[in-house]
């Protein structure tokens, strides 16, 4: 199935203490971190500045208009490092089709492209594929409301057994991926669900209000949709992982690590601990107008404790 249907409709765990502050050069000039103007884009690279603060190191944002920008600058050396998603990597770095669903095979062939590139990937931390195990998977989810009536619904196998059972229930997609072959039809077929059901026309912010409104039983979105979660709605697990990985995981120039190797120290939390779950969650928090400084903090925080590391004490509020 061709993901860039989709892209146009929704756009080494370490445990023990935290390891001594970068005693190199005190004159070290800050370690650049790309961000960019999404929220999601935002939170990860607010996130990392703090892991790298944290562990006592200067660091500082430049701001970038899009991904393509981000990742020319790494390239260039004009930043250190970035927030990159797998899924996209393959797409636009490797400029290869269909990208995989299985995380592990996103991350394998993206992280041996770029380290001819001179560009590192952290590595993942692989768990069950659910919302509240690593790695994170900003892919595209179909969402459901929270409660009852959708309880049994855990997974897009779930999904299909109620769609095969109530012929009526619709789903809200973008009209262009509804209507392709290798869109909605596609998934539909992948789980056994008859590919000719009529659908609810809706670009991702419209689906999500879809499914708050009962027009729809699910809608589709990403997986981290702040809106999502800020609505107490739920992404369903792609068991079959019909989906593209988008994996987020930090990558830093190699020369930098060659130099200050506590860069990719401080930033492993974030790629072995953090999940689908926390993600969305970040999101939801910066949506409902929470500075992204503060959940920052407090989600490297999160993931140092996830990761088993000693956390550094928190500075009292102003």
């Amino acid at each position: 199935m061709s993901v860039l249907v989709l892209l146009a409709a929704c756009t080494s765990q370490a445990g023990g203490g935290v390891p001594a502050a970068d005693q190199t050069d005190p004159d070290l000039p800050p370690v650049r971190i790309a961000s960019g103007a999404e929220t999601e884009t935002r939170v990860l690279a607010h996130t990392m500045l703090a892991l790298l603060e944290l562990q006592g190191l200067s660091a500082e944002l430049a701001a970038f208009g899009d991904a393509r920008d981000s990742r020319q600058a790494l390239e260039l050396g004009d930043v250190d490092l970035r927030t990159g998603y797998t899924g996209e990597a393959w797409l636009e770095t490797l400029e290869r089709a269909d990208p995989p669903g299985d995380p592990q095979a996103s991350f394998v062939a993206v992280r041996d492209h770029d380290a001819e590139q001179g560009i590192k990937w952290l590595a993942p931390r692989l768990g069950d594929g659910g919302l509240d195990a690593p790695p994170a998977n900003a892919t595209f989810a179909f969402v459901v409301l929270g409660g009852d009536a959708t309880d049994d619904l855990r997974t897009i196998s779930d999904l299909a057994r109620r769609l095969s059972e109530q012929p009526d229930a619709l789903v809200c997609v973008d009209q262009e991926f509804g209507t392709r072959v290798d869109g909605l039809r596609a998934v539909l077929e992948a789980y056994s669900v008859r590919s000719g059901r009529e659908f609810l026309a809706a670009d991702p912010e419209e689906a999500v209000r879809g499914v708050a409104a009962g027009d729809c039983l699910a809608g589709l979105t990403t997986a981290t949709d702040g809106v999502v979660w800020q609505a107490g709605m739920r992404p369903l697990i792609d068991d079959l992982r019909v989906f593209p990985a988008f994996v987020p995981l930090p990558q830093i120039r190699v020369d930098l690590l060659e130099d200050r190797p506590t860069v990719g120290v401080a930033l492993g939390p974030m790629a072995a601990q953090l999940t689908t779950a926390l993600l969305g969650t970040w999101n939801a928090r910066v949506l409902a107008g929470e500075p992204v400084e503060q959940v920052a903090d407090e989600a490297a925080r999160e993931l140092l404790r996830r990761a088993g590391r000693t956390l550094p004490d928190a500075e009292p509020p102003t």
